[in-house]
Parts: C-alpha cells; sequence; structure tokens
C-alpha cells in the first residue's frame, strides 16, 4: 500500500472485508529496516531512504569488507558475486562463502545470468569456500543444474514466498517438499545416485 499508505476506494473495500487482516497491518506497518532508519526515525525516513537509495553507496570498496571481516568474527558470505576474479578477492579477505547472485536482474538488466558464470566461480574458489547460487531457482531441476555446475546449494526466495502467501507454514513446507521430490526424480532419471555424484559431465552447452 506504500509508504505512507494511499487509500483507494479499492482498498479500502478490501481492509473492510478482511478487518482482522487490516488491524494487523495498521500495527505492524511502521516496522523500519533498521539499518536504513535510525531508532527514533518514523517510517517517512524510510520512505525518503528508498527515494534516495542512500543505502546504495558507491564509495564502498575491498577495504570496506576487508574492515567488516576484522569486525564480525562470525560467517561472512558476499553475496552479488559474478565472476571469478571477485570470488577470489572475497576468499582472500576471510570470507566463508560466496553467493553467486545477480540480485533478480533487478538492479542491473544486463548483468549475466548466474548460471553462466557458476562454473568459472565455483572452480576458482570451491575448494577454499562455500559457493552457493541464487537467482532463478524455480524447481528441482534448477536445483540439479546449479550443482552440476559447482554450487554447495541454492537459494530460493520466490517459491516459498508463494508458499507463504497462498498457505502460510504449511504452503512454505509444500514448496519444499515439492523441490525435493522434483529433484530425487531428475536425479532418478539421469540415473545419478546422489547430488555428490553430480558434475560438468551431467550437463550439455546451451546453443
Amino acid at each position: 500500500m506504500g509508504i505512507p499508505p494511499v487509500l483507494t476506494p479499492g482498498r479500502i473495500l478490501s481492509a473492510g472485508m478482511r478487518p482482522a487482516w487490516a488491524a494487523r497491518y495498521l500495527r505492524h506497518r511502521r516496522v523500519a529496516l533498521r539499518n536504513l532508519v535510525a531508532p527514533g526515525q518514523s517510517a517517512r525516513m524510510l520512505e525518503t531512504a528508498q527515494r534516495q537509495a542512500v543505502n546504495l553507496r558507491p564509495d564502498l570498496d575491498w577495504s570496506d569488507l576487508a574492515w567488516m571481516r576484522d569486525q564480525w568474527a562470525g560467517p561472512m558470505f558476499v553475496k552479488g558475486v559474478l565472476d571469478a576474479e571477485d570470488a577470489v578477492r572475497a576468499a582472500e579477505i576471510g570470507a566463508d562463502g560466496v553467493v553467486v547472485s545477480n540480485h533478480g536482474g533487478r538492479q542491473l538488466g544486463s548483468a549475466p545470468a548466474t548460471l553462466d558464470v557458476l562454473r568459472e566461480v565455483a572452480a576458482a574458489v570451491g575448494d577454499r569456500v562455500e559457493v552457493l547460487m541464487d537467482g532463478g531457482v524455480r524447481s528441482g531441476t534448477d536445483v540439479v543444474k546449479a550443482l552440476a555446475l559447482g554450487a554447495r546449494g541454492v537459494l530460493a526466495g520466490r517459491p516459498y514466498v508463494y508458499g507463504l502467501a497462498g498457505a502460510g507454514e504449511a504452503g512454505v513446507t509444500d514448496v519444499l517438499a515439492i523441490f525435493e521430490a522434483e529433484l530425487r526424480r531428475t536425479l532418478h532419471l539421469m540415473g545419478v545416485r546422489a547430488v555428490a555424484d553430480l558434475g560438468h559431465e551431467h550437463l550439455l552447452p546451451a546453443h
């Protein structure tokens, strides 16, 4: 509905048909992203932050990541890696893993597809850090492709959100069960006993 919400006749009618949902929305809508809005600031500040993209810092560089590594002793993954050189730099700084991701293509429409660069990233650092892949994972077959290209695992955001929206926790459970069933069926049809046996030889190059 926007920040602040914009009331239209249709939205008013929808809220009237679902009073409990509307009440929960009004109660929780002022939850802010704490990394963008400091305590005590209003949701209006969040709106300003989103419009001005103040969370985008063109002056950030690898030295900032090194500083973060020094400040944080826990696991650190670098998301948005799209080439082997960046993956190597992240590993050298001390990252525990990299996430091959183009952020869904929302930030830069001409960014390479994650599957197209996953193999070179995994070859460069897969023996040193965890390599995960994010972007376009919609089925168990997609998971098999990523694992065959060298990923240790995948991140799947949109499918579980759909399940959550449709049926809550049970919907998420169903989505995960579908993924598992598709993955197992794909391995069976390929004649592969386990995901650990997947490799480049199980894929054909795109034409």
